[in-house]
């Protein structure tokens, strides 16, 4: 039985190889031709290298094996150098001058020209060595382009970006014609290395030869006032601006910002607020309005930039750090860690300036859980690795914590060649902190290795880091190399470490004959020092000459150290004396600031002053185990409170605090942050409390960190 097939689903009739690959031969042959030099697709995409993104095109045609003439290839520079591709930039323009005696010149357009040269410095400029620059500026005078006026104002800005005015003013004075944007780069490149008479004098000798000023100018002058903060002289800068310029000009954007932060700068904040008023609504952008917060800020006005902040009807990251500065600058750190908290549910991320920033703030105030946070974001993207005063923020943050060896993998996990002196310096002081002299000694060696020469504050900390090591030959050789070795004069510090290396070490007499022939007249530092050191010791008759120096500062009664002072007296017969320093502290009640004490727990950070707060959730908890505290050290012979029966240091209040949530896990360290230096008596209570409660006790009195552990501290009692 057969089957009938309909006409429309029949096969179509077989076509030769030959017809079936020609549709496909006309469509090739179709793309070869637009795509041809000299094509539809070949003159579209130069055409379109001077839009952005200028990448894309420049790609294609590289992949398509198209001719790119030098002409069009100058035009590419620019593009390259607005989406941030300074290199592209510069590899191309290597490019020309190869290829340049191989083209004829297209329509008379000879190429490299001063746009191109232009383009060329400017990436020169951005570029992290000024070889290549250099180089530009040797063909330059080779090809007879040096006269040209717009590639010697580029030369001019790039001398000025990396910070070398010298060769700026020479190749200004060889310029054979000048205009008011050569003295405007001459005067900024004078500002940018902080060589603010020099701004003034090219500013005074471009009046001189008639160049009349714009607003570049008015803007290099106010960077100027901002440098010199002088209130003064940036008010003439204005009344000159104001004369010269016109109005709509005097109102733009670049002079307004300029004024703004001249004033702010020059602590004329009422000045500053009358020109951010008067300005404009185009002027009045969202980077005046941070300049604007970001001056409050740093006046120490915090509501009143917080109250600007609020205003603005956008903000930026610029604002938010601005802001969050200026509370941890205002000691108000639990607040700026609350604002971080705001301007990231705002959408807002963290930038080095930031991070940094809170970083300081969490080492203030003791918490460790945001730093964390921060430091695994900066991590994950390699920036802590090349950034090293990100990295020395962290350094410092986690040896405060006691967290020693994550400090020392941060700094182990920067490159060679970003350290710093001030990175080591970090480092360096927090393992004096820590009491590893060894490891702050063996860094501060290798410093040399590196080609980085120690500055008085890598001496300070490693002076300090041998002092409570007690490393005392090391520590007299670093010293005495200080001058000889590396020509660095010792001042007071310095002295200071040297006598309490001597005075730890048991040499009372020695570091008494080393204080006296000091070239400085000692201070209550070096005193105190020498008479904790006495107390140790068992040195009574040093101990009452430091004693009577200590008495003879008017300002005593001013500082904690003194509190500290009227305990070393309370000993034997000599509580007499003690009641008068006593006496004399209560009688200037005014000069006491509230010392504090913070505790992270769960992730939030809790604050505790002298006396128990009644309004804490935790508050009966923490009064009981006060009482409990009390009662286990008189049973030692040991009284808990210095001021009565209700009052009790904040770093006690903070213990109790502490040990009500964490006693349940013994093996982990209660980590107190004292605004106050720890006194012989509750220094003492701390550790017997460490071995009562069997709980390790970390406190970071800002002066050193006390590692409690079983009964004594890693201090070994030279507090």
């Amino acid at each position: 039985m057969s089957t009938a097939v309909s006409p429309s689903t029949s096969p179509a009739p077989a076509r030769p190889p030959a017809m079936r690959r020609l549709p496909r031969l006309r469509r090739a042959g179709g793309a070869i031709a637009a795509a041809a030099p000299g094509g539809f697709l070949h003159l579209s995409l130069l055409a379109s290298l001077r839009r952005r993104p200028s990448l894309p095109a420049h790609a294609q045609l590289l992949l398509l094996g198209l001719p790119l003439p030098a002409h069009a290839a100058s035009r590419l520079l620019r593009p390259h150098l607005r989406s941030g591709h300074h290199l592209a930039s510069l590899r191309l323009f290597l490019r020309i001058l190869r290829d340049r005696d191989r083209e004829p010149p297209v329509d008379t357009e000879t190429v490299p020209n001063s746009h191109s040269l232009s383009a060329a410095l400017a990436a020169c400029s951005r570029h992290a060595s000024p070889a290549p620059g250099l180089s530009t500026h040797a063909f330059l005078v080779k090809s007879g382009h040096a006269s040209d006026l717009f590639a010697a104002n580029s030369l001019l800005h790039f001398y000025g970006s990396f910070g070398l005015p010298a060769l700026a003013r020479r190749l200004f004075d060889e310029m054979p014609v000048r205009d008011t944007v050569s003295f405007n780069t001459l005067i900024d490149s004078y500002v940018k290395s902080f060589c603010i008479d020099d701004a003034f004098a090219a500013f005074g000798m471009m009046l001189d030869r008639g160049f009349r000023l714009d607003r570049w100018t008015v803007t290099a002058l106010s960077s100027a006032c901002a440098g010199l903060m002088d209130l003064r002289v940036a008010k003439a800068v204005h009344g000159v601006a104001r004369r010269a310029l016109a109005t709509k000009v005097f109102h733009s954007q670049e002079v307004v910002t300029g004024l703004v932060d001249m004033y702010s700068r020059c602590r004329g904040l009422a000045l500053a607020r009358k020109v951010f008023d008067l300005a404009g609504e185009k002027a009045r952008d969202v980077r005046l309005w941070s300049m604007m917060v970001s001056g409050y800020a740093r006046s120490g006005e915090v509501e009143m930039a917080r109250n600007l902040f609020d205003e603005m009807p956008k903000k930026d990251l610029v604002a938010w750090t601005a802001l969050i500065g200026g509370y941890v600058q205002a000691g108000r750190y639990k607040e700026a860690l609350l604002l971080f908290e705001e301007m990231e549910e705002a959408g807002f991320e963290a930038d080095q300036v930031t991070v940094g920033t809170l970083v300081s703030a969490c080492v203030q105030c003791g918490t460790i859980d945001v730093a964390k946070r921060l430091h695994h974001r900066v991590r994950h993207n390699g920036l802590i690795s090349r950034d090293a005063r990100l990295a020395t923020c962290f350094v410092d943050m986690y040896a405060k914590h006691g967290c020693i060896q994550t400090a020392m993998d941060v700094f182990c996990g920067v490159g060679d060649e970003f350290k710093t002196v001030e990175l080591f310096n970090a480092m360096i002081n927090g393992l004096a902190h820590g009491s590893f002299g060894e490891k702050a000694v063996a860094l501060f060696d290798e410093m040399g290795s590196l080609g980085l020469r120690p500055d008085k504050i890598t001496f300070t900390a490693v002076l300090c880091a041998c002092s409570r090591s007690g490393l005392v030959s090391r520590g007299i050789e670093i010293f005495d190399s200080m001058v000889d070795k590396y020509g660095v004069e010792q001042d007071i510090k310095h002295y200071a470490c040297m006598s309490e290396i001597l005075a730890r070490d048991g040499r009372l007499d020695d570091a008494y004959s080393f204080i006296q022939n000091m070239p400085f007249e000692a201070n209550k530092v070096v005193w105190s020092a020498l008479l904790r050191a006495c107390r140790i010791h068992g040195n009574i008759k040093i101990g009452k000459l430091a004693e009577g120096k200590l008495l003879q500062f008017d300002d005593h009664s001013r500082k904690p150290e003194n509190l500290l002072l009227s305990d070393l007296f309370s000993d034997g017969k000599r509580k007499e004396r003690a009641a008068r320093v006593r006496k004399t502290i209560n009688h200037k009640p005014e000069h006491r600031q509230p010392k504090c004490s913070y505790i992270e727990w769960n992730g939030k950070l809790h604050q505790f002053g002298t006396t128990t707060d009644t309004s804490h959730p935790q508050a009966k908890e923490i009064s009981l185990i006060l009482e409990e505290m009390s009662r286990k050290l008189r049973i030692l012979g040991h009284n808990l409170s210095s001021k009565g029966e209700t009052a009790y240091h904040s770093e006690m209040v903070a213990l109790a605090f502490g040990l009500v949530n964490l006693v349940q896990d013994p093996q982990t360290p209660i980590k107190i942050v004292s605004k106050r230096r720890m006194d012989v008596s509750c220094h003492s209570s701390f550790k017997y409390l460490s071995k009562i409660y069997n709980t390790d006790i970390c406190v970071n009195d800002g002066i050193r960190l006390h590692k409690m552990k079983q009964g004594s501290c890693c201090c070994m009692d030279h507090w």
